[in-house]
């Protein structure tokens, strides 16, 4: 989204730190995780729900600041109750004003990395990919 002539890119991913001098040896103190995952194709996917949720709606999925840090209590209970609470993510959601494309976004951003679909799955058969398949659907 664009703020005052600056863009700014906004995503969610987890980090962590090395020790100096040895890149490949994560440092777990102090991380709000106990494991770090292997890069993936679902991975690929939760990002890509990420930016379509930022495109549809001209606002991050999580507002934060520069250093990443959420930026009020509603944007941490957000990312805490994500695939826990639905109900919390409601008003996120309304913002897609497309039925196609809020199935889509919420489809991507399954919290169960099992429960996503793949890309070429949904390319295949989305419907806001193919708008014939959601015929009845009316934007809201």
């Amino acid at each position: 989204y664009k703020k005052q002539g600056t863009v700014k890119a906004r995503y969610v991913v987890k980090s962590f730190r090395t020790e100096e001098g040895k890149p490949t040896t994560p440092v777990f103190e102090g991380l709000p995780y106990e494991e770090l995952v292997h890069a993936s194709e679902n991975i690929d996917v939760w990002s890509l729900g990420v930016l379509a949720f930022t495109l549809l709606t001209g606002e991050p999925l999580i507002p934060s600041n520069l250093e990443d840090d959420c930026l009020s209590g509603t944007a941490m209970h957000l990312l805490k109750s994500w695939g826990t609470q639905p109900e919390v993510l409601t008003d996120s959601f309304k913002k897609i004003q497309n039925d196609a494309a809020r199935d889509l976004v919420w489809k991507l951003l399954q919290r169960d990395p099992a429960k996503r679909p793949t890309v070429a799955s949904l390319l295949d058969k989305h419907p806001f990919f193919h708008p014939e398949l959601s015929a009845g659907t009316e934007d809201q």
